[in-house]
């Protein structure tokens, strides 16, 4: 009986497995809008990841590996950070996942960009995106714009550049060759990806693809898209250049339908998408006249974004403006005597002693802290969220006042522990009484990875 039991359950888990891969299909293609983003992301950010290994080899499948480790690292880091000392309830809030967030900004690195420099800016756009962002409300300024921003300082002293994904030489990217010395570079060969680039958007094919998906699951705004295209298409008329070499940018359509089109980061209403990508494409076109390459079209969209900011901001301050003075004061009600003779039989009438009824009390007994003021000056004090105002803000209350009689803790130990997955992290967990035995071997054995990632990336820097 008790293997037939278990041959029936055996079987059980098949069929339940087998119904769920029947059901991916459906999910995926029929019904995408029920996908999250960072799932409908991590689908359409494989074409670039492919296209970026096939084209650039060693170099870009080194640059994905570094970066989803320090996705990792963020993961953990964020796991434990909630584990040990608790984060507050906006950590995260329509922030993008660490492993899709690290690789959303390897693809715009160049080969040649070195680990340390890729792995830092991974991190910094997980801390911004994750820690920061969600506190600030009126802010259209996608935090991937300023962290390719810094990236773009960090490496003009350095001299990195673009390569050729044939012969590996450097090489400036189309744009700029096209400002430099007038060539135009087919735009079937920009469509297919073997050109000068970022490691994962060279290809625009690849980026229409992942762009189309993203539409297709309701994820990014079509209208900012097409209003990017048709500002880029409007100026190079104008200019009299090749139309199909300037909308054949693979960097300014990942930048435009990855990065400025997030329905998440979008604070405009729709009807405004399309001017905004509209201004967003003249814009890049006129950086690129002057000389910028793809460089212009990051810069665009974070001026145009910073723009837009502004206004968003400088209309909510009036608008809350304008409600204040629409508040009326508060009336005061004042006794009015009525202008009747008072009758003389009222007045003379004996006074009828009042029967007092019998208060009923409550069924609940109240607490002792709600009539904490009709104690005297030795009674405890009332507690900081027993007032009558808004629920959000008693609550609010409650949790500080709990969380404050916790034990200081060493922040030099907790950084240690939280930046990186090391030994002291390791001893913080296997010591902590919190963790269960599952727990504790998990972060044991993604450290063990972690570690042997980091040997195999130096053996392969070592042994190029």
């Amino acid at each position: 009986m008790a293997k037939f039991a278990r041959s029936s359950t055996t079987m059980l888990d098949v069929r339940q497995l087998w119904r769920a891969l029947h059901g991916v299909p459906q999910l995926l293609l029929v019904q995408p809008e029920q996908l999250g983003y960072d799932l409908a992301y991590a689908l359409a950010l494989l074409p670039l990841v492919i296209a970026g290994i096939v084209f650039f080899l060693q170099d870009a499948l080194l640059l994905f590996a570094i970066s989803f480790l320090a996705g990792i690292v963020c993961l953990l880091a964020l796991q434990l950070a909630r584990l040990t000392f608790g984060l507050p309830a906006w950590v995260g809030f329509k922030a993008t996942h660490p492993l899709v967030a690290s690789m959303l900004i390897a693809c715009f690195f160049s080969p040649h960009t070195p680990a340390w420099i890729g792995a830092s800016m991974v991190i910094l756009f997980i801390v911004i995106d994750t820690v920061l962002w969600p506190q600030l409300r009126r802010m259209m300024i996608h935090p991937a714009l300023i962290v390719f921003g810094i990236l773009y300082l960090i490496q003009l002293p350095l001299h990195i550049a673009f390569t050729n994904p044939f012969d590996g030489h450097r090489l400036d990217d189309p744009l700029l060759l096209w400002y430099k010395l007038q060539i135009v570079i087919d735009p079937v060969k920009l469509y297919v990806g073997n050109a000068p680039g970022p490691i994962g958007v060279t290809s625009a094919a690849a980026v229409l693809l992942g762009v189309t998906y993203l539409w297709y699951t309701r994820k990014i705004s079509l209208g900012l898209v097409v209003g990017f295209l048709c500002g880029v298409a409007g100026l190079a008329i104008a200019i009299r250049s090749d139309l199909g070499f300037q909308l054949a940018s693979g960097p300014s359509l990942f930048l435009a339908g990855y990065i400025a089109a997030d329905r998440r980061r979008l604070l405009l209403p729709e009807r405004f998408t399309f001017a905004f990508g509209l201004a967003a494409g003249a814009a890049t076109m006129i950086l690129r006249w002057y000389g910028n390459g793809q460089q212009a079209a990051w810069q665009a969209l974070l001026l145009i974004s910073a723009l837009a900011t502004i206004v968003l901001l400088v209309q909510d301050l009036l608008r809350r403006r304008t409600r204040a003075a629409s508040r009326s004061a508060p009336l005061r009600t004042l006794a009015v005597d009525s202008a009747e003779p008072p009758d003389p039989h009222r007045l003379w009438a004996p006074v009828r002693p009042e029967v007092r009824q019998p208060v009923r009390q409550p069924a609940m007994a109240t607490s002792p802290v709600s009539t904490a003021y009709s104690r005297g000056a030795g009674s405890s004090p009332i507690r900081a969220y027993d007032t009558q105002g808004d629920p959000h803000d008693v609550v609010r209350q409650m949790r500080s006042a709990a969380t404050r009689g916790r034990p200081a803790q060493n922040p030099i130990i907790l950084l240690g522990a939280l930046l990186i997955i090391n030994p002291v992290g390791l001893w913080l967990t296997w010591t902590a009484r919190s963790f269960n035995r599952q727990t504790k071997v998990l972060l044991s054995a993604v450290s063990l990875l972690w570690y042997l990632g980091v040997a195999g990336f130096a053996f392969a820097l070592t042994h190029r």
